[in-house]
């Protein structure tokens, strides 16, 4: 069991919100003791979190107590109408974030000079992206990357938003680097295809970073850069390998003249 203080940390909340809720009729502990303390049920925090959402989305108490104690074709009405209202804001927030995310990206291409390794801070990015490469050769570079947009959709190669390649590289390995395998991505935006496509996230947080010029010695060049960069530092990196186009305009092998090679920092 529970203590009140243990359930509202695990429901990053206040122990006063669920005394609150509690007196409101709301959430009832699974026992009280016999000098009046509350203790919960590992299994309350399910619906703990649903009162909590539902109150953060602007439900008045009552509204929720009848979704609770209600499973009428009205209150699934009532539900559907919820989840269609998160799933707006959902697309608002993303929409959002991905015009301030690019703004801060422009920023930093000017900013951050080809060959000179830096740590950037960097959000979470969803990405489409397609299934994974047998080689890095010209021909399977262009049917992989032709085949990723035909699935995705004609409008996303000129949407604006970010794409590049992620390669499984462990250690910034240049000697690896020609034979890796990689998935073409595409920042999740425009998909008018209607087709289900695989996704895979960026994390959010401190990335090594280096700017090189899109070519498979300019990437080497780059990689052994960042190796010494994060060597020197004492830096451990990740394994994917994100190469990142510093803008829509494409040129060589699915990349832009210059790239972004970009490793996720491990937490120290």
């Amino acid at each position: 069991m529970l203590k009140i203080s243990e359930m509202a940390q695990l429901a990053n909340t206040t122990r006063r919100t669920l005394i609150f809720y509690d007196e409101a009729d709301v959430f009832h502990p699974k026992e009280r003791s016999d000098n009046g303390y509350r203790y919960y049920d590992y299994d309350q925090l399910y619906d703990l979190l649903f009162i909590l959402g539902m109150k953060n989305l602007g439900l008045p108490l009552e509204k929720i107590k009848g979704l609770q104690n209600n499973s009428s074709t009205e209150v699934m009405d009532e539900l559907l109408n919820i989840q269609k209202t998160i799933d707006g804001k959902i697309t608002e927030l993303s929409k959002i974030q991905s015009v301030v995310s690019k703004k801060v990206g422009e920023g930093e291409q000017l900013l951050i000079q080809p060959y000179q390794p830096v740590i950037v801070k960097r959000p979470k990015i969803s990405f489409w992206c397609s299934q994974k490469s047998v080689s890095c050769t010209d021909e399977e570079i262009a049917e992989l990357f032709g085949s990723f947009y035909k699935e995705l959709d004609a409008l996303a190669l000129m949407d604006g938003n970010q794409s590049g390649f992620l390669t499984d590289l462990p250690d910034a390995n240049a000697k690896d680097y020609p034979d890796a395998s990689f998935r073409v991505i595409k920042e999740c935006s425009t998909n008018n295809s209607g087709k289900a496509m695989p996704m895979i996230e960026k994390p959010a947080g401190e990335y090594a970073v280096v700017k090189v010029g899109n070519g498979t010695d300019e990437v080497c060049q780059g990689l052994e850069k960042l190796e010494d960069f994060c060597q020197k530092g004492n830096l451990k990196i990740n394994t994917d390998l994100w190469q990142m186009n510093d803008n829509s305009v494409l040129t060589n092998r699915g990349g832009s003249d210059f790239i972004f090679l970009e490793y996720q920092l491990k937490n120290k």
